[in-house]
């Protein structure tokens, strides 16, 4: 899914898979790290929490912003 307007290095590919795309071979980039490389590009803090009252919500899982796409 390409990200555009948020700052940052645009036209590159993160990790590989094999041939058919069935295995990841190197860098996996998982759901919460898409998030919180979202998050991080608009300027909020991946691993900040929201609360529904007392209960924690995270906002990415534990989620990790990819740094290669970082200018």
């Amino acid at each position: 899914m390409p990200l555009v307007g948020v700052g940052l290095k645009t036209g590159q590919v993160v990790g590989t898979s094999d041939e058919i795309g069935e295995k990841i071979v190197d860098e996996p980039v998982y759901v919460a790290d898409f998030h919180a490389t979202i998050h991080a590009a608009l300027g909020t803090d991946p691993a900040e929490g929201l609360y529904d009252g007392a209960r924690p919500v995270p906002l990415t899982d534990g989620g990790t912003p990819i740094a290669k796409l970082f200018a």
